[in-house]
């Protein structure tokens, strides 16, 4: 029989993952807005937005 240390809980990194998920889309629209101009961040933001919202709807039900 082996003796195993109780399982204990893990950190919680959501916070740190939706900050560095914040940071990451700022500069892929900043990235966006210097090479094709800012009617594309409009376009992609609202594709993406749309995508989050359809997972979303996905994992919900």
């Amino acid at each position: 029989m082996s003796h195993r240390p109780p399982i204990q809980r893990v950190e919680d990194y959501t916070d740190a993952f939706l900050t560095t998920l914040g940071v990451f889309l700022f500069m892929v629209f900043w990235m966006i807005a210097a090479a094709l101009g800012y009617a594309w961040v409009a376009i992609t933001a609202y594709v993406v937005d749309h995508l989050f919202k359809w997972v979303g709807r996905l994992r919900a039900g």
